[in-house]
């Protein structure tokens, strides 16, 4: 008798098939894989895009401009006349408190919003020979040559007398008590504007063109009486 007993097939001293899958040295355990790292990058805003003037409306801009520029030219004035309004030389009034009326036989006193001058006239006879009774005297600006403002010097010395209106354009002179012309080209004494004495002693001048009253030797005779 054999005493040696034989192994199975195969090799299998455990009685059980064996896969070779199972003989085999398994593999490690994969490495854990690393976590990818996140940036968060923020989103720039886009920039508006700019407003391109471009060739074409600029030059029809300039042509537009230009016609419309042409069409008030043309009938701008004719609408200066469709509307209603105080024309230039119209009649107002101008009111004159009593502290701004000079003391009688003082430099004349100019009122500007009047154009005028102010006079206060000693009773008399003036230094140029024209009789008064004295009072107030309201003459205008204008130079009755051709429109000059007429300025009163105090420091003009004429005729031996300091003291006159003298127009700066032409040399026309008038004297201080009443604005008779002495000596230059205008035709004549200044215009006056007539003075109107109100209860509390201001005065009232109606001043333009319309109003005016034509100046002539009798100016210092047309005086306002005023008691202040």
């Amino acid at each position: 008798m054999e005493s040696e007993t034989q192994e199975p097939e195969g090799g299998d001293t455990g009685g059980q098939p064996q896969s070779s899958a199972a003989q085999q040295p398994q593999p490690a355990a994969a490495a854990e894989q690393p976590v990818a790292a996140t940036v968060d990058t923020p989103v720039a805003t886009p920039v508006p895009k700019r407003a391109v003037l471009t060739r074409r409306l600029f030059i029809l801009g300039g042509f537009w401009t230009t016609l419309s520029l042409a069409l008030v030219g043309l009938v701008g004035p004719s609408l200066n006349f469709a509307f209603t309004r105080k024309p230039a030389g119209a009649a107002r009034e101008v009111f004159v408190s009593p502290e701004r009326i000079p003391a009688p036989g003082d430099d004349p006193v100019v009122i500007a919003e009047g154009r005028f001058f102010l006079l206060n006239l000693e009773a008399g006879t003036t230094p140029n020979g024209e009789k008064t009774d004295g009072g107030l005297l309201a003459l205008w600006q204008k130079c009755p040559h051709l429109g000059c403002t007429v300025p009163y010097r105090s420091d003009f010395n004429f005729l031996g007398r300091t003291g006159w209106f003298r127009c700066p354009c032409h040399g026309s002179t008038y004297t201080k008590e009443g604005g008779i012309l002495v000596a230059g080209p205008a035709p004549r004494p200044m215009d006056r504007f007539s003075i109107e004495v109100q209860e509390d002693n201001s005065i009232v001048v109606n001043t333009g063109v319309t109003v005016a009253e034509t100046g002539a030797a009798d100016n210092p005779s047309k005086t306002v009486e005023y008691n202040a």
